[in-house]
């Protein structure tokens, strides 16, 4: 019997909030083609979780990122299983880390190379060929199986649909799909132009352009290819990596440039500080340099984990640093009322990027980094993503320096601001007259993760807001009606075409259908994201229990449930209790027509608590757990008394020994092909 300490729950705690982190950031980065944070960030995170499950094994989770490569794989486009694992490189930042490849290497061959490369910030991608023609195309995925892109790979630069007939006739090459850095400018300058969101980085747009669903779109965007790596028969093909570099690039396929061969340490890191030197005169984005040991025989010796090969390093750079200085200081008003100062700068490129403006977070951070008007400022683009201010330059002195002044009062509606829950912002409570917030939550309404509504983006809400058209959420659904009886006429204003108009009415017509979830998440009540609004969703069976519940003073009555503790309640009442979010609530309720969870109001695990650990050869974790949801089941992380049933998959975690301990049922595969057989 394993008996869990207190510090084993703090440990298996930290351990389930990084995997959180990690997962939501994988979901972004993968499926949504969006990076949040930095690759520094990012890797530290892994590191943590790395470090934790080494000291504590007995506490790894089964659905830990440890155990995979990418993450789970969009429905949106078909699946393939690669012919092998197309793995993930491990990453390093240090020189002693660059050292410690070496020597792991050095204790194994007495001769070897190491080919030096650079590391191209672009979407893995595998180009199958039979009987020398291209037969499909897929991206790197989960590692394990990829989303197949055929279509859409055609029209990428150096992808050849047709190989020489000196080319063993079954071939995979390997490489990446990037998006040069001058396609990129000009993409970003025709979105701006056409009022579309720009793309942060050339990696989101090329990643973001090779998965549509319509080639004719990845046709215009420029993407090109390197390839790096010769299979047939998944034996490779050459003798080292530098002969199958040296195939591709006598049949003109294009290829990543310069390259170096090393035998020591000094050669791999004198050719890191010199790319890093030239990377900015480079025609495609990089972050950082690739060291993989040439020999395909020695890299078949060191082997391979379950993320990524032994043979391989990524030795990221640092993130690119320029200074400049802060001209003005602006605050925002965000959609809950949080007052964010954000620094107006001096124009500057970092990363190929045009960079004039940077937050400041807080009033803490502005002490921390004890940043004032007219300071030049050390400007870091986190990860080739983020524009962060990383410190002031003491060495460059302004006499002329003005002190950052927070304001007592809001910069959209004028009223007191104020602290609440002893947190660090300064928020402004104004929610029903404050414009600004108005907008904003008019912006998270339509947006894509909330009712979806095509053509409606922050820059339309904010002229219809002005105009008069809409005062809150509720008026985007009568639109029509108001242009049918020419109460407005959208027509007369500059972007404003036929076709434009028509499509918008059309998407806010399919929009009116919304899940019950979607819908509480669409609110933008405070503390409530996507997560917690999917567990509401199959709390209450309907909108009017869901209103009672939070809108009455008794708290007792509300039901106990995992992630709503105090705050998020208090949230909630606060929301449901405002006469005027009721009203809109109503009147929405009037005009949507919200679809609620048949199948959990009468679900054969109705208030059943179940636990999941394990993998599952034909189902992800995510689509057991909306099975189980839609017949009322509620997924909890951690094994208790309170458990009703734990269903253990493959390589099972350390739950499965608590569940025994505590005579939990165990509901095993065969359970699993059942209910997603129902």
């Amino acid at each position: 019997m394993i008996h869990f300490t207190k510090q084993d729950k703090d440990v298996e705690n930290k351990i389930k909030i990084l995997i959180n982190k990690i997962n939501y950031y994988d979901q972004l980065y993968y499926n949504k083609n969006v990076q949040e944070i930095s690759d520094y960030e990012y890797d530290l995170l892994r590191e943590s979780l790395k470090e934790l499950e080494k000291k504590y094994p007995h506490l790894i989770q089964s659905d830990s990122p440890s155990k995979r490569v990418g993450t789970a794989i969009s429905n949106e486009f078909k699946t393939f299983k690669h012919n092998s694992p197309m793995l993930s490189l491990n990453n390093g930042y240090k020189e002693e880390q660059v050292e410690s490849f070496f020597e792991k290497c050095k204790k194994l061959f007495d001769n070897f190379e190491i080919l030096a490369e650079t590391k191209v910030d672009g979407l893995s991608a595998s180009l199958i060929y039979e009987k020398h023609k291209l037969v499909r195309a897929l991206t790197r995925g989960d590692g394990i199986q990829g989303e197949d892109i055929t279509k859409n790979i055609i029209f990428v630069d150096y992808v050849k649909q047709k190989l020489p007939s000196d080319f063993p006739e079954s071939l995979e090459i390997r490489g990446e799909v990037f998006m040069p850095k001058k396609a990129f400018i000009e993409l970003n300058k025709e979105r701006n132009k056409n009022n579309k969101p720009i793309f942060s980085t050339a990696r989101n747009a090329a990643a973001g352009s090779i998965r549509q669903l319509d080639p004719e779109i990845t046709k215009f965007r420029k993407l090109s290819f390197f390839g790096y790596t010769l299979i047939s028969k998944n034996e490779y093909f050459g003798k080292t990596l530098q002969d199958s570099r040296n195939i591709l690039l006598n049949h003109n396929f294009a290829l990543n440039m310069p390259v170096a061969l090393c035998t020591n340490v000094k050669d791999m890191i004198s050719f890191y500080n010199y790319i890093n030197g030239v990377r900015s005169e480079l025609e495609y984005d990089i972050d950082g340099i690739v060291y993989k040991v040439n020999s395909y025989k020695q890299q078949k010796i060191m082997g391979c984990t379950s993320r990524f090969p032994k043979w391989a390093l990524a030795h990221k750079f640092p993130a690119e640093e320029v200074n400049t200085e802060i001209t003005d200081v602006k605050f925002q008003v965000g959609r809950t009322g949080s007052i964010t100062p954000v620094a107006i700068l001096k124009e500057v490129v970092v990363g190929g990027v045009k960079i004039s403006r940077a937050t400041l977070h807080n009033q803490d951070e502005i002490k921390r980094l004890n940043s004032n008007i007219g300071d030049t400022v050390m400007l870091q683009r986190a990860g080739d993503v983020i524009p962060k201010i990383v410190g002031v330059c003491k060495s460059i002195k302004n006499k002329n320096k003005i002190k950052i002044n927070f304001p007592s009062k809001c910069p959209s509606c004028g009223q007191k601001l104020f602290n609440t829950d002893n947190e660090v912002a300064l928020r402004c409570l104004n929610l029903d007259f404050c414009k600004e917030q108005i907008i904003l939550r008019i912006s998270h309404f339509v947006s894509r993760q909330a009712l979806n509504i095509e053509g409606l983006g922050e820059k339309q809400i904010r002229f219809l807001k002005e105009k008069g058209f809409i005062e809150n959420i509720d008026d985007i659904f009568l639109l029509k009606k108001k242009q049918d009886l020419n109460i407005i006429n959208l027509y007369k204003y500059s972007g404003w075409g036929d076709k434009s108009i028509q499509n918008l009415f059309k998407s806010i017509e399919k929009s009116s259908t919304v899940p019950f979830d979607k819908f509480i998440y669409s609110l933008g009540i405070r503390h409530v994201g996507k997560e917690l609004s999917i567990t509401l969703s199959n709390i209450f069976k309907n909108l009017e229990d869901f209103i009672f519940t939070f809108s009455e003073s008794d708290n007792k009555k509300i039901p106990e449930c995992e992630g709503l503790g105090k705050i998020i309640i208090s949230s909630l009442n606060s929301y449901f209790k405002n006469p005027r979010c009721l009203k809109l609530v109503n009147n929405l309720k009037e005009l949507l027509n919200i679809k609620y969870n048949s199948k959990f109001l009468q679900g054969t695990y109705n208030n059943k608590k179940i636990v999941i650990t394990g993998s599952f050869k034909n189902f992800s974790r995510n689509e057991i757990e909306i099975k189980l949801r839609s017949q009322g089941g509620k997924i909890v992380n951690s094994v208790s008394k309170n458990t009703d049933f734990l269903i253990v998959g493959n390589d099972p975690g350390s739950k499965l020994n608590k569940a025994r301990a505590m005579n939990i049922n165990i509901e095993r595969l065969d359970f699993v092909n059942k209910l997603m057989k129902d």
